[in-house]
């Protein structure tokens, strides 16, 4: 039987490949996580007795942790999700995002040239590879333009996937991931701090209580935003290739974060009226009171204004496209928050 291992488990995209290898192959699934004094697996509770399903202790910090894991496993198959992920915060600690995001993937990558060269490779790349854009929308020949430590790390990343990929015939791809989401995203991102805030807000109005304003940055700022579940589908499909080959994979479609806040509400049904603009932007309840307010705090060093992804490589080559439609994810991923407060009450 084949093997899989799958670091990043715990988070939005490793659950949910977890979840789609489960379904679609009868392959061994390795979850490699790292060693806390307090878990976060709540994504793969679901799992918990999944024979298929194996969780291995693996930190991508230590190269002597990634060779071991390797060598016990001898996987057919790595998919790396391990990351410090989240934009913003890769200013605060660039020297972790770089070590996390860029250094643990040679590491990786040696371990399997050294262990297990027969092993097919897939890093997590980024639309924010693309950084400062020239053209819109962005496919697989645009340049690398980084406007992050995330970003920067992600592009160092790439290059030394390709150098092995040509240097040691490995099948080791990265495919550039545009911005995807779901009810399992971090509450640190942008679109489940707004389903989340909203939700919230919701309940405090239904059950007559003062709530605090959901607080947002540059609200301008477009992204491309997909289902993370239709992403697993091509990042399989990418594996699976006969030619490692690296894919944009996107929805295709520029949408603001206003305009997410706006579907939101509209799934709310919370009543709103707009005051300001720019900094000085506010949404308000019908009493007036504030429901968001723009934080300035919030705005990024350098900030990445338009990325979206053209995929018709990907639906060439492999016959994917993305299935659920912008509209169709905001409205889950708010059900799902709404839910979720509704049953701890």
């Amino acid at each position: 039987m084949k093997k899989v291992i799958i670091t990043g488990v715990t988070g939005q995209d490793g659950s949910l490949m977890a979840d789609y290898l489960l379904k679609n192959t009868d392959y061994e699934i390795y979850g490699a996580i790292r060693r806390l004094s307090v878990d976060n697996h709540k994504n793969i509770l679901h799992l918990k007795k999944e024979p298929r399903f194996t969780l291995v202790n693996l930190d991508l910090n230590d190269a002597h942790s990634i060779r071991d894991v390797i060598m016990d496993v001898d996987p057919d198959f790595f998919i790396n999700f391990g990351a410090q992920s989240f934009v913003g915060r890769s200013w605060n600690y660039p020297i972790q995002t770089w070590i996390t995001d860029a250094d643990a993937v040679l590491h990786i990558l040696e371990s399997i040239r050294r262990f297990c060269p027969d092993c097919r490779f897939y890093n997590a790349g980024s639309s924010e590879e693309f950084g400062n854009v020239i053209c819109t929308p962005q496919n697989e020949s645009h340049p690398l333009r980084p406007q992050s430590p995330y970003g920067a790390a992600k592009c160092a990343a790439r290059h030394i996937v390709r150098v092995y990929r040509e240097s040691y015939n490995l099948y080791a791809i990265q495919g550039w991931l545009f911005n995807h989401e779901g009810p399992r995203r971090g509450q640190d991102f942008v679109t489940r701090k707004i389903t989340s805030n909203i939700a919230r807000i919701k309940h405090s109005i239904e059950s007559g209580i003062a709530f605090e304003p959901l607080e947002l940055g540059n609200i301008s700022t477009k992204r491309d935003w997909t289902d993370a579940t239709d992403m697993m589908e091509g990042i399989w499909l990418m594996l699976n290739a006969e030619t490692p080959k690296n894919y944009v994979l996107s929805s295709g479609q520029l949408h603001s974060i206003r305009e997410f806040l706006h579907e939101t509400l509209k799934c709310s049904n919370i009543p709103f009226s707009i005051e300001g603009e720019d900094e000085n932007e506010k949404y308000l309840y019908k009493n007036k009171t504030p429901i968001m307010v723009v934080n300035p705090e919030f705005y990024r060093p350098a900030e990445v204004h338009k990325l979206c992804g053209d995929y018709s490589l990907a639906k060439k080559d492999l016959g994917w496209e993305p299935k659920v439609k912008f509209q169709d994810l905001v409205k889950k991923m708010y059900d799902n928050d709404y839910e979720l407060l509704k049953s701890a009450i």
